[in-house]
């Protein structure tokens, strides 16, 4: 498990790198039942430390060869002899050990948890499959169309909107009015930007006139929406091609260990003693 963990992780933090922390020096009494590859000047680079590489090339999509293993040696010798040559050099006091050693711990230790979860509550695929059925719908069930980039000002009256349209279309800034005047306070710290939207995404009274707005265009009358009178501009708008559920498979996984993660979070830092 050790290993295969921090395998994973290396692959992450390394990207196309496949090397890790070399074993320390040791003297031959102490290390005589180890098996390594390879010594260099008096530090033994251990099988493990051979295997823990092989196993992140291989989680990255490398066949394990002996082609891949003698490039991955080679590396590890070579980065053995860069950080000898480091440490002649005295560098290592500008490095945080301690600091680098705890986020390594956090990672591989968070990955555990992960794992652990997953082996108790398998990911299925119906459970992508209801995930990825619900996010196309967020798109009308179109497999290409466009998204569109929205901000809004939401006003309690109508008399309020349309003063704010006069005193955009005279020059002043949508987001500095969304700031001071929306009572939609999910975007009003924003600037009223709401994102990236599908179409699905986007209130029934709002999707066909957005579609029609000109990039940068902002509609020029007020719109009647639930809690009171909405402005809206269109800042951007992109293709889309909604990739097919197979494609989709790693995102929405990744999504749903996410969203373990936070709810997870949530509930610890509620019984947390925390002191900042």
């Amino acid at each position: 498990m050790k290993k295969h963990l921090f395998g994973l992780v290396c692959a992450t933090l390394l990207s196309n790198s496949y090397s890790v922390i070399a074993a320390p020096e040791s003297s031959s009494s102490s290390t005589s039942n180890i098996n390594f590859f390879a010594t260099v000047n008096n530090t033994m680079l251990t099988k493990g430390l051979l295997d823990l590489n092989v196993e992140a090339a291989v989680a990255q999509g490398q066949k394990n060869t002996p082609e891949l293993q003698k490039v991955l040696k080679d590396e590890l010798i070579n980065r053995e002899l860069l950080a000898q040559q480091a440490e002649r050099m005295d560098l290592e006091k500008n490095i945080d050990l301690d600091d680098q050693y705890t986020q390594l711990r956090q990672t591989l230790l968070i990955q555990a948890l992960v794992e652990d979860h997953l082996k108790q509550s398998p990911i299925t695929d119906k459970q992508l499959r209801e995930e990825y059925d619900r996010q196309r719908k967020l798109t009308g069930d179109a497999t290409t169309g466009f998204q569109y980039r929205v901000s809004e000002i939401v006003v309690a009256n109508e008399s309020d909107a349309i003063d704010l349209i006069n005193r955009i279309n005279k020059g002043e800034l949508f987001g500095k009015l969304a700031q001071q005047y929306s009572i939609a306070e999910g975007a009003k710290g924003n600037g009223g930007q709401l994102g990236w939207l599908y179409p699905g995404q986007l209130n029934p009274e709002l999707q066909p006139l957005v579609a029609k707005l000109n990039k940068g265009a902002t509609y020029g009358a007020p719109i009647q929406v639930q809690g009171g009178w909405a402005i809206i501009k269109l800042d951007d708008k992109r293709n889309y091609k909604l990739p097919t559920f197979e494609e989709s498979k790693p995102q929405l996984r990744q999504a749903f260990i996410q969203q373990y993660l936070v709810e997870t979070v949530k509930d610890l830092r509620g019984r947390a003693k925390i002191t900042q």
